[in-house]
């Protein structure tokens, strides 16, 4: 896969989850967040099921594949969703926002030490630098106004960040390789079976009133664009690119919801916002290779000889 198809797939994929904080305030209103989750993984695996029935394909049937499966589920859904719901009862949205971007320090660090094709070099230093930047420069005004939350939510937050990088490095190491649509959806499968006993205990759903049409279409939203098609482009950045480089979506998210904010909500995009947004791209240009920076890495061999005296 050439540099500039991975990173106009790491868009694509930017494009289907950062509507996913719009869905979700049409939903989080009228359901709690745990009913909101679990419905989101339900109904994106019984769309990519559908899939894999018209296909005539279906989920093998081993163990060691549905226990890899459930560590995966587990990381990558089940404990982050949680605990970022959790988190954001107490923390506010730039803190959580700037917190999820360290899933990218997460990532790069396990990578270093498990995935040997994904070691860190000059490039892939200078992006991760880049866009971690981009990240604070980003919600700097915000800082500087002040922000609330608990010691305990942040460190939710920045346990599920660490959540995603596991799944980053673990999707990589194990879960690569097979036909398509048949690790999300079995993924999101077993997400469902071990989030509704949870669910149904915490939230007691049967007491819950029926929610509007419009927190429907918000969980609808998160379904289909913010699950099934983002899943579909995830699984195929895994087996094409190592685990820092897709983790490095966490950092273009607030940018995606910013954007959306100011076409649909007429939210104002500053100079600052751009410029920001501008060093976060600049970070993912460079960890896919289309911006280089290997100019400043010495070739190795080459030894300076000394300049003869005239």
């Amino acid at each position: 896969m050439t540099p500039i198809k991975r990173f106009l797939l790491m868009v694509a994929l930017t494009c289907m989850w950062s509507p996913s904080f719009l869905f979700i305030k049409l939903s989080i209103n009228e359901m709690p967040p745990l009913l909101v989750v679990s419905l989101r993984v339900t109904l994106a695996a019984m769309v990519l099921g559908l899939i894999l029935t018209l296909k005539r394909t279906s989920l093998p049937a081993n163990v060691s594949f549905w226990g890899r499966t459930a560590i995966m589920a587990l990381f990558s859904s089940v404990f982050p969703f949680c605990l970022f719901c959790y988190a954001e009862l107490s923390i506010d949205s730039a803190v959580a926002a700037i917190l999820n971007g360290t899933s990218l320090m997460f990532t790069a660090m396990l990578a270093q030490i498990f995935v040997p094709t994904d070691k860190m070099n000059v490039q892939k230093s200078i992006g991760i630098a880049l866009s971690s930047i981009g990240v604070v420069w980003l919600f700097a005004p915000q800082l500087q106004e002040g922000v609330s939350g608990t010691t305990l939510g942040m460190a939710a937050a920045t346990l599920a960040a660490f959540c995603y990088a596991v799944s980053h490095v673990y999707g990589k190491l194990f879960i690569t390789g097979q036909k398509p649509f048949i690790a999300p959806t079995a993924q999101l499968l077993v997400s469902a079976l071990l989030l509704w006993p949870v669910t149904f205990y915490k939230e007691q759903v049967w007491t819950l009133p029926m929610p509007s049409f419009q927190a429907i279409m918000g969980v609808c939203g998160l379904a289909f664009l913010g699950t099934v098609c983002a899943f579909i482009i995830y699984y195929k950045l895994l087996e094409h690119c190592g685990p820092t480089a897709i983790s490095m979506v966490s950092c273009f998210f607030p940018v995606g919801g910013m954007l959306l904010g100011f076409v649909f909500l007429g939210e104002t995009f500053t100079t600052n916002d751009m410029l920001a947004s501008s060093t976060i791209i600049l970070g993912m240009l460079t960890m896919n290779d289309v911006v280089s920076f290997n100019f400043l890495r010495r070739p190795q061999g080459v030894v300076n000889e000394p300049i003869d005296a005239e």
